[in-house]
């Protein structure tokens, strides 16, 4: 995981001072906010059918972007590699040998610092196999060559239905031509979808090997990060094809930015089947990890005075959007920095910190260890004493290239920074 060096120049610019008071807001959590240290990457696992009975295809989607590869330079130029591969196990294990396998080595390698830390530049692998209904495990490991660190993935999945009659798994599509969907429909491999798209929903396929005439009737839900519905649907319609393409909308205009989960549930000939897929709704140009406008202003209280921001509570929703960009876009270019890099990794910096700091009290971000991570970006070292003699647990970061070491406590069910 990168670590910037501009929070040093954002301390000085803002005249920002570590305290530790406090505020209150809504946690805002994006499940693939990283796992530190790691060449993460975000992918999909799908499959869709083909005319054949008991066969289709298995794909897996991968993109890696460059802020989550190490760059070394060379004679005025940035170089990274890695390795990634993805094999298909029979059964639910990888301990055998696998029936399908495939391996790429790849180079990227640019002449501007800022590519090196964008998370919106990268690579990305669209892998295919044929299978037929029966249980698998997927693995997919990518390697940073010049770190050596890897990430793994593994996904155990099952399909056993009746061959005469198939639904294909749901995957996020979106389309620019709605009279000419087919055509038009791009897959969505993290399923983060942008709220200006102009078309966007759920793809599967259906299979009928029997009767491709019958009819069915369909129920979609779409449920917020809470469980709660926010979209119910209903409607009949007609098998007229032995392979037949059928898409979900998704009312993009009665949804707000944030994570969501699509069920649906399929009948036909008295059988019912259910499928279902996550999404995670953004705004175009801003960080993934910004679900809720007012929550990310508030966290930008570490690197702002109070008084410097105070007008945007008060502004409109449309109006916090348009001075959010303006913010993060005027300190991008004024430091050097590609669009979006440093508005990325803040947040990011914020996401981390509620996975994996939160408490029942409050929000991760707002715990002391999220308000230095926020700040100071990820440490060199952590020390931890689970079990120190005479005294409670306790951890220190260490900051190798300031100078600068922070002691956290174990205190009332959190770590706390020691005065």
């Amino acid at each position: 995981m990168n670590k910037l060096t501009v929070p040093i120049f954002i301390l000085i610019i803002t005249g920002f001072s570590l305290t530790m008071s406090g505020y209150e807001g809504n946690q805002n959590v994006f499940d693939e906010a990283g796992v530190k240290g790691l060449p993460v990457f975000n992918y999909n696992i799908f499959r869709t059918l083909t005319g054949d009975e008991g066969n289709f295809v298995l794909n897996i989607h991968v993109e890696i972007s460059n802020d989550r590869l190490q760059f070394l330079k060379k004679d005025s130029v940035y170089y990274a590699s890695y390795s990634l591969s993805a094999a298909v196990f029979e059964g639910a294990g990888t301990g055998d040998i696998p029936l399908f396998q495939e391996s790429v080595i790849k180079n990227v390698s640019t002449k501007e610092y800022k590519d090196t830390q964008s998370g919106r530049t990268g690579k990305s692998h669209s892998l295919r196999f044929d299978v037929k209904s029966g249980v698998y495990t997927v693995s997919i490991v990518l390697k940073d060559l010049n770190t050596n660190k890897k990430h793994t993935i593994r996904k155990n999945l099952e399909y056993a239905e009746k061959t005469d009659l198939i639904i294909s798994d749901l995957r996020m599509v979106y389309w620019t031509d709605d009279n000419d969907f087919e055509n038009s429909y791009t897959s969505l491999i993290n399923n983060v979808v942008d709220k200006q798209s102009s078309y966007t929903g759920a793809l599967f396929e259906i299979f009928s090997a029997n009767d491709p005439a019958s009819e069915f009737s369909l129920r979609y839900r779409i449920l917020n990060s809470s469980g709660d519905v926010v979209f119910d649907d209903r409607y009949k319609n007609a098998i007229k094809n032995r392979l037949q393409l059928q898409v979900l909308k998704i009312p993009l205009d009665k949804l707000g930015a944030g994570n969501y989960r699509i069920e649906m549930e399929i009948e036909i000939n008295g059988k019912k089947i259910q499928r279902s897929t996550v999404f995670y709704l953004r705004w175009k140009d801003l960080s993934l990890n910004v679900t809720d406008i007012n929550t990310a202003v508030e966290q930008m209280l570490y690197i702002n005075d109070f008084d410097s921001i105070d007008h945007v509570f008060s502004m409109k929703e449309e109006e916090k959007k348009i001075w959010f960009k303006k913010y993060w876009n005027d300190l991008e270019q004024s430091l050097g920095l590609k669009s979006n890099s440093l508005m990325d990794e803040y947040f990011r910096r914020t996401a981390y910190a509620d996975v994996h700091f939160s408490v029942p009290q409050k929000p991760g971000w707002k715990t002391d260890m999220g308000k230095v991570l926020c700040v100071m970006g990820d440490p060199d070292e952590i020390q931890s004493y689970p079990f120190a003699k005479n005294q409670k647990p306790y951890e220190v970061w260490i900051y190798y290239d300031i100078g600068v070491q922070y002691i956290f406590d174990y205190l009332g069910g959190e770590y706390r920074l020691r005065k």
